[in-house]
């Protein structure tokens, strides 16, 4: 049995509570404080070598070490490895191996993260240089935001990173990307008094498979505790306001955020916002998604910030043109074979208008004239606003708190002075100035000349009751299938239409959010905040 034996006597003991490290003073999570007790032992012994153990005895030499002083903790770590690479080694002495593995890992990377490595004599070697987060050592302040951590080799942490590429700087939150790595053991060397452990940093996004001996393990790794940590540092929570009445800060942030690792082959999951909202709001959705092992296998996140006080068909044709350019730079052909777009209100709007072959229903509904008489007058902006194809050949569509026949509030007071308060950006302003200067007003549709003439382009207007071009879409069948979550502010069931006809949300009614070819209603407690509702998270979750 190969040992090496220290000779220097160190101090008795080495005690640490580390307060405040790798915290959070945001409302999502904090890092718990690690705290570690270990003794320093006096010329301590290493064993390097178990070759000469049976598995039972060295699962048993395992046991008996003490891992709370230095000697110990070394030692539980080549102990431990050496078990976990034994080829009989039995599913309870597994688990037993890779727990007091990691937890030995975990000890070693807060002597370092703590600069108390020379007193013990450790060097602990990692081929990063960011900050760390322990995935498992995230508070959350919401139980439906504790990250699940997956799979069951190394120890599971977040690192944030500067985005690279043009690619990344791009797709990815403007915040930084947050990458889900596993921290393994790589070896160790003994020089005199001191002791070189090296560990091996791996970005690991789905199910990956490491060797030890014969043994195959999954790493361990938790792509929630990445979007976790994203949440806490996001500056998207503010801009709800500012993108509702459209600020140049919302404008430059506008565009398709990839949530994690972006991929060629992963089916998208499009969450799209409502008015006066934000991507935060699919907190619960995107963290649920993310800690369940298949779905995380077979979907991709990505959350799309817009202005949300402009009109739903020039919102859609923005998005679209965000969408195809994110297609092309993924340029692989079974990215758009299927995708599941996640709407709430007005994002339920714009959802459906990415899904649906729109002909020339809107043009026609808009102008009392064919496309061909004014071909010369139609910009690229006007042709790609009333004109809609799906970009995916198949769609699975959820409809959250959806105004498809538009809301009275819209129609209100209160909406008034909302939509008096959005800026109109000059490209949608001066959109139709030419077509008209050149055809005349009377190219227009009567019911739209108000619309149009007036500059009434805001969300709002449009979300009225009544409104030409929603009465025309709400016919429309996507390409694919679609399913309704209703909300309700009390009840959640009704046997007979004309009770369902009685609910409201407050901001949207039944009537309104229901819709013929919903495959299955859900009606969820809800004041227009169906997203935060864990039945409706659920129900999602089973249709995917």
């Amino acid at each position: 049995m190969g040992s090496f034996k220290c000779r220097k006597t160190l101090p008795i003991l080495f005690s640490l509570v580390m307060f405040g490290l790798a915290s959070c003073s945001s409302d999502y999570y904090k890092s718990e404080p690690p705290s570690l007790t270990l003794r320093l032992s006096n010329a301590p012994e290493f064993t390097l070598d178990y070759i000469e153990h049976t598995t039972r005895e060295l699962y048993w030499s395992c046991v008996t070490i003490w891992p709370r002083s230095t000697e110990g903790l070394i030692n539980s770590l080549l102990c431990t490895q050496a078990l976990l690479g034994r080829d009989d080694v039995s599913a309870d002495e597994r688990q037993f191996a890779l727990k007091r593995h990691r937890d030995a890992l975990m000890s070693l990377l807060t002597l370092r993260m703590s600069g108390k490595e020379d007193e013990a004599h450790f060097h602990t070697h990692l081929n990063l240089d960011q900050p760390i987060i322990f995935a498992s050592r995230m508070l959350t302040s919401e139980d439906a935001l504790q990250p699940n951590i997956l799979g069951e080799y190394g120890v599971a942490v977040v690192v944030r990173e500067q985005a690279a590429t043009e690619t990344e700087q791009t797709y990815y939150p403007q915040e930084g990307t947050y990458s889900s790595y596993t921290l393994m053991f790589q070896g160790i060397k003994l020089d005199g008094n001191e002791v070189h452990i090296t560990l091996d940093a791996q970005k690991i996004h789905s199910r990956t498979t490491v060797r030890v001996g014969n043994n195959a393990y999954m790493a361990r790794y938790s792509p929630s505790a990445s979007y976790l940590a994203l949440l806490n540092d996001s500056i998207v929570g503010g801009l709800r306001w500012k993108g509702f009445v459209g600020t140049k800060q919302a404008k430059a942030l506008r565009g398709i955020y990839v949530i994690g690792e972006m991929s060629d082959t992963k089916i998208p999951l499009v969450m799209i916002h409502g008015l006066n909202s934000d991507p935060l709001i699919w907190r619960y959705l995107t963290m649920a998604v993310m800690n369940d092992e298949w779905l995380n296998e077979r979907y991709q996140i990505w959350h799309v910030l817009y202005p949300s006080g402009q009109p739903p068909l020039y919102s859609a044709m923005k998005i679209r043109r965000e969408l195809d350019a994110l297609l092309d730079t993924i340029d692989n052909p079974v990215i758009t074979r299927e995708a599941v777009f996640i709407g709430h209100s007005l994002g339920g709007l714009i959802t459906k208008l990415l899904t649906v072959s729109s002909g020339d229903a809107f043009w026609d509904t808009t102008f009392a004239v064919p496309t061909e008489q004014v071909e010369k007058s139609i910009s690229e902006d006007i042709r790609d606003t009333f004109f809609f194809e799906p970009r995916f050949k198949t769609n699975t569509v959820f409809y959250l708190d959806t105004p498809h026949k538009g809301s009275a509030l819209a129609a209100s007071a209160i909406g008034y002075i909302g939509s008096s308060l959005v800026q109109i950006p000059y490209e949608l302003k001066n959109m139709f100035v030419g077509l008209l200067d050149a055809n005349g007003v009377d190219i227009v549709q009567s019911d739209m000349q108000n619309y149009l003439t007036d500059t009434k382009f805001k969300s709002l207007d449009s979300l009225k009751p009544g409104h030409p071009l929603m009465n025309t879409l709400y016919p429309m069948r996507i390409q694919g299938k679609a399913y309704s979550i209703i909300g309700s502010k009390k009840e959640t069931e009704c046997e007979k239409r004309e009770v369902c006809l009685l609910l409201t949300d407050g901001v949207v009614t039944y009537e309104s959010a229901d819709i013929p070819e919903a495959l299955e209603r859900l009606i969820v407690v809800s004041k227009h905040n169906s997203f935060k509702s864990p039945d409706a998270v659920s129900f999602i979750l089973k249709h995917l």
